[in-house]
């Protein structure tokens, strides 16, 4: 059976969708367990202000917030664990240290927003 098509809401923010399209953000911690495959699609899209581009997902890693490496967290551009959990906070509410996360890594963004750059 061929798996769904999957998708990734991207916050209507200037800076995070130019960071995407340029190649400097390539990750994404979401609260909760979620099903992202290595080796799938995933469109990075928003339904607020349209906007929409396909990638690869090339790592998936569930775990707690408080198990987020340093790495990890520098990758989707916080300092901190604290930092992280108060700036997510705008989209979960509840974050905590002890909240699940699934951290999502990709590659090769493209389609016609990257073409017309």
């Amino acid at each position: 059976m061929k798996s769904p098509l999957q998708a990734l809401l991207v916050a209507p923010i200037p800076e995070m969708r130019e960071a995407i399209l340029d190649g400097r953000k390539t990750v994404s911690i979401r609260e909760g367990h979620r099903d992202y495959a290595v080796g799938k699609p995933v469109m990075l899209c928003c339904q607020i202000e349209p906007w929409c581009v396909m990638a690869d997902v090339v790592s998936v890693r569930h775990c707690l917030v408080r198990d987020l490496s340093k790495e990890e967290l520098a990758d989707d551009g916080f300092s901190s664990q604290g930092q992280m959990i108060r700036e997510m906070r705008r989209f979960y509410p509840q974050m905590s240290s002890m909240s699940e996360v699934t951290f999502i890594r990709w590659a090769n963004v493209r389609g016609k927003l990257v073409d017309e750059r």
